[in-house]
């Protein structure tokens, strides 16, 4: 490109007009970002959530883990009684 032409073509790329190169000059205007086929487990973000919710429900998931965790320890212990006994008759 000779010098005169691009004095000439500098302004109006400068403006935005000109070649288009496929990259536009403002960011484009959406009402927010959609994901066309979202992954598995995929929650949107949900508005904050005040305190007392917040503490309430992680005093639900504490109380949900402990009866979890008892009824795993039991079943494991009831397990291993049957595996025992199971042993002590047979030989």
């Amino acid at each position: 490109m000779k010098c005169s032409t691009f004095s000439a073509y500098w302004p109006r790329l400068a403006e935005g007009e000109g070649r288009h190169d496929g990259l536009s000059r403002r960011p484009a205007q959406t009402q927010g970002i959609y994901l066309h086929d979202p992954p598995p487990g995929y929650r949107p973000p949900r508005p904050r959530i005040p305190l007392k919710e917040r503490q309430r429900e992680a005093r639900q998931d504490w109380i949900l883990m402990r009866v979890t965790t008892v009824i795993l320890v039991l079943t494991a212990a009831a397990v291993l009684v049957i595996i025992s006994l199971i042993i002590a008759t047979h030989s």
